[in-house]
């Protein structure tokens, strides 16, 4: 009896052992078989973090915060159907002629510019481009002064001549002609990329230089020579008035924002995801310079701050739109991109008027100057044939339509800055 007793005993440690080894294989645990003692470890913290089930995805305390100005590769645009093209495709051509002209934006006279043309015949799987880089001033007087000019990789050198004179009307020297092929063939699209500087260590209508410098992208194709004639899109707006007397930009977002199905006030926007600095501290590039808030004691920003701010605001309502900086392309793209259905945030001037420096700072021993009157709205159209753009002005009740020729040249006079919000997904890199 004793001997049956201590047999069962037997079997049932055996058994308790067993479950035991079982339960740690599953935990993490391990068991000091020597002294049939057990001893349970704790589980590597950096593996029992991400132990999952097939249906549960793993819940961290802190979800990581994406920075999409600093890592745009995170996203890309979702694939789209040109509906902004003409859809009969006798329409598309083979051949095409484009051209345009790009502009330094200084706040002065004094400005660097490129023309440029982009031909392609038929039958040619490439484009024949011709560049050429001036300089544009009313009066100027300095000495032989070097300048250079790349195009997609290819550096070429100019020297600007002795200069002594005194132009009540803008005038141009034109230095530098450039002629280059570009794979392009039909169905493709290039990009020609730009950088132009010459330099001048001047005082010129109350600014400093040292270099002048001209970054763009020109994209080419036969799809920039086949859009529709004419685009609209009805928006209601938002007037920054009276709460943001300084926030156009930000209110120029929430007008697209909401546009796009989102339900977010200006106001919201400015408090609490448009990031804010001291006037005198901080650059347009990274902040909004003052309070939006603060009648005449603000600024305002550049397309990189809202870029970032909208992301900030997407992100947080989990969704994959996301917001892209066209700034420094020419103007054909953003035609393009409202062809193609999207609205795009754009920099000019308050009522048009010729932009001039109005503030200078320095930070971290770098100079900046704020061009003045900035304006920032949303461009929701344009009229080929009657050569018109069509705005929503957050100062303004009613669309503006504007002469094309003048809106593009404020464009670029503040630095050709564009803003574009489109469906998205992570980027597979």
């Amino acid at each position: 009896m004793k001997k049956h007793i201590l047999r069962c005993l037997s079997l049932l440690f055996t058994i308790i052992v067993a479950v035991i080894l079982i339960s740690c294989e599953n935990t993490g645990a391990s068991v000091d078989t020597d002294t049939d003692a057990l001893t349970e470890t704790a589980p590597d913290s950096s593996i029992g973090s991400q132990i999952t089930t097939e249906t549960e995805p793993a819940v961290t305390d802190t979800e990581p915060v994406y920075d999409f100005t600093t890592d745009p590769l995170l996203y890309e645009p979702l694939p789209e159907k040109e509906y902004g093209l003409s859809e009969n495709t006798e329409k598309r051509p083979c051949a095409f002629e484009l051209e345009g002209t790009l502009k330094t934006a200084t706040g002065t006279s004094l400005n660097l510019m490129v023309e440029w043309k982009a031909t392609r015949k038929d039958g040619n799987s490439y484009a024949t481009v011709d560049l050429n880089v001036a300089i544009e001033h009313k009066k100027l007087n300095c000495l032989n002064s070097l300048g250079h000019l790349t195009v997609n990789g290819h550096k070429s050198v100019f020297m600007a001549p002795f200069y002594d004179y005194e132009y009540n009307k803008l005038t141009r020297e034109w230095l530098c002609p450039v002629t280059l092929q570009v794979p392009c063939g039909y169905g493709e699209e290039a990009i020609i990329d730009i950088s132009a500087e010459w330099e001048y260590y001047e005082i010129y209508e109350g600014r400093r230089f040292r270099t002048l410098t001209l970054d763009a992208k020109i994209p080419i194709g036969e799809k920039y020579a086949a859009l529709k004639e004419k685009v609209n899109y009805e928006v209601e707006n938002i007037l920054q008035q009276p709460e943001l007397p300084e926030g156009c930009e930000v209110t120029s977002l929430a007008i697209l924002l909401n546009h796009l199905g989102f339900d977010v006030k200006h106001t919201y926007l400015a408090d609490n995801y448009l990031e804010q600095g001291e006037v005198g501290e901080v650059s347009f590039y990274e902040m909004n310079v003052g309070n939006p808030r603060h009648a005449g004691k603000a600024y305002g920003c550049y397309s990189p701050v809202i870029v970032k701010t909208a992301n900030k605001y997407l992100y947080d309502m989990r969704s994959y739109y996301r917001a892209y900086d066209y700034t420094g392309y020419d103007v054909s793209e953003i035609y393009y991109q409202l062809s193609m259905g999207h609205p795009v945030i754009v920099w000019i001037t308050m009522d048009f008027a010729e932009p001039y420096i109005k503030k200078p700072w320095n930070i971290g021993g770098k100079e900046f100057y704020w061009i003045y009157p900035l304006h920032c709205v949303l461009m929701t159209g344009y009229d080929m044939k009657k050569g018109t753009v069509t705005l929503t002005d957050p100062l303004k009740k009613s669309p503006v339509t504007v002469n094309m020729e003048l809106f593009e040249k404020r464009f670029m006079q503040i630095g050709s800055q564009a803003v574009v919000i489109k469906a998205s997904q992570p980027a597979n890199k």
